[in-house]
């Protein structure tokens, strides 16, 4: 798998405003091919993060303009230009269920 990491900054009484727009993007990043998952997750006050997952490196790649369509819609949300970081893993490791 290849990931990855998206760290956002906004303005906090904004935070519906992007969680809404992002709702509403929900088809189209559900329809990223090679996409296995993408999570929005909030790290602190005015800022988070989107953890994407993809197949493989050349799933990413391909998908490059997708997500970089996906961000630039959300940039007038944003308070600072996304900083992204991705790799493959290296080691992963699996909670019990239970």
């Amino acid at each position: 798998m290849f990931y990855r990491m998206t760290r956002l900054h906004f303005a906090e009484d904004r935070f519906d405003d992007l969680v809404e727009l992002a709702t509403s993007l929900r088809d189209r990043v559900e329809g990223i091919a090679g996409l296995r998952f993408a999570d929005l997750i909030r790290t602190g006050e005015g800022e988070g993060m989107i953890i994407s997952s993809y197949r493989d490196c050349l799933t990413f790649e391909a998908s490059a303009r997708a997500e970089t369509g996906v961000l630039e819609d959300l940039a007038d949300l944003l308070t600072s230009t996304p900083h992204g970081h991705e790799g493959s893993v290296v080691l992963s490791f699996h909670g019990s269920s239970g």
